[in-house]
């Protein structure tokens, strides 16, 4: 339904609508006022002057439409009491409070929209003031005719445009690896200042536009999870941050995980990836590779396959990263540099297995990177085997004591033994 709009043929202004000089209004719950031309049946028509008793507190009187009236509509509001009440426009803006014993005498200014603008003046007070809706702006509300603070979170995906309008707002970064690019402090206002949080995957740049600094630095990063406030600082000519916390040492952060456990063929690790991360196999029953990937940050990583897994390979990836995965086969240590979307790798090593899985025959728990069928393994509690090629071929068993065996599943050859062969 379209809402009616009364513009004259003539003029092509909104036609004044019909005055209602004088109306008593009590009430006890929030009341819409309409232009006494559109009244119908019980609605309360927005009278020049209104007469208030307000029954409790919390009340509110919603202003008329704002397109539907004229320029320099006006309404006197008397509140007669013992409650004050609050005074919106027609969509719940722009509120003031209408005190005990005091009027308030508002007229519109502005009839292009449905909330209308509408100024005020204060009668019957002691001194002139202005009031909460007046005074509010980038940073300030009115809340039931009184000033408040406010935030305005703006969650975004991509590089927002900040400016001296941005006062007050707090960017929350839902992505990757991103950046944000402060304004020329000359284009700000005094006492400029913005929220920020990295609430994403990857981190957040903050850059000033040169020659402009923040916190001295040509630039900052905050990581995952990191927030805080970026302030105009006049004397040092940049900005300055509240509530990041400054780098710290560096805790390592540590987590071993069962491949055994993981289902499919890939594993995130981008809302939390430890420092040094073990990766083994208790039951050996994985067959598929495991592709991890990484959050886009600047990291150190110290990556271990212990999973004693013949071919049993994990590539590494960092989140949105075209660069081809880093492959970690078993029995190895990869020490790793993130700058946040390419993974370098630094050293490798051998593991050096220790407190190793059982094994089998055909995957010993302690073999050779050139070799991983080729070593020794767990038979059974107190029984020892050595394989070569995947098969037994010695088997040491002291589960009994006082009868040591040791098998031997091949030729024996002792050559310095004349006919030795047996």
């Amino acid at each position: 339904m379209t809402t009616p709009v009364y513009v004259s043929p003539f003029t092509g202004t909104v036609v004044t609508p019909t005055d209602v000089s004088y109306y008593a209004l009590a009430f006890s719950a929030n009341t819409q006022l309409f232009w006494p031309s559109t009244v119908n049946g019980s609605q309360t028509p927005a009278a020049r002057i209104i007469d208030c008793v307000a029954s409790t507190t919390g009340l509110s009187v919603i202003l008329p439409q704002g397109n539907q009236g004229t320029l320099g509509a006006d309404i006197l509001f008397r509140n007669l009491g013992a409650q004050s009440f609050t005074v919106t426009d027609y969509n719940g803006g722009a509120s003031f409070t209408v005190p005990v014993g005091i009027s308030k005498y508002v007229y519109l200014v502005d009839n292009t929209t449905t909330a209308g603008v509408w100024n005020n003046v204060t009668f019957a007070a002691g001194t002139s003031y202005a009031d909460a809706a007046t005074l509010a702006g980038a940073g300030l509300i009115t809340v039931s005719g009184k000033l408040a603070t406010t935030q305005n979170p703006i969650d975004l995906t991509t590089s927002p445009v900040i400016n001296d309008l941005s006062r007050a707002a707090t960017f929350v970064w839902n992505g990757g690896a991103g950046t944000f690019t402060l304004p020329s402090i000359s284009s700000l206002s005094t006492g400029w200042y913005i929220g920020f949080r990295n609430n994403g995957t990857g981190s957040l740049v903050i850059n000033p536009t040169s020659p402009n600094t923040i916190n001295g630095l040509t630039t900052i990063t905050a990581n995952p999870g990191d927030s805080g406030f970026i302030i105009l600082d006049t004397n040092s000519g940049g900005f300055i941050t509240v509530g990041l916390a400054p780098a710290n040492n560096v805790t390592f952060t540590a987590a071993t995980y069962d491949v055994d456990t993981i289902p499919g063929n890939t594993f995130s690790l981008t809302s939390f990836a430890p420092i040094i991360q073990t990766y083994i196999a208790q039951t050996g029953t994985r067959t598929q590779t495991l592709a991890v990937t990484l959050p886009a940050i600047t990291q150190i990583y110290i990556l271990v396959n212990n999973t004693n897994q013949t071919g049993y390979n994990i590539t590494f990836q960092n989140q949105g990263s075209s660069q081809p995965p880093l492959v970690l086969s078993a029995g190895n240590v990869l020490t790793v540099l993130s700058d946040g979307l390419n993974l370098f790798p630094l050293t490798t090593a051998s593991t050096g297995l220790f407190y190793a899985a059982n094994g089998t025959a055909a995957l010993p728990s302690y073999s050779f990177n050139n070799d991983t069928t080729t070593g020794m393994y767990l038979v059974g509690s107190s029984i020892l085997g050595l394989a070569a090629n995947g098969n037994q071929i010695v088997q040491m068993d002291n589960s009994n004591l006082s009868a040591p065996l040791v098998t031997v599943s091949a030729t024996l050859n002792a050559k310095l033994i004349p006919g030795g062969t047996f």
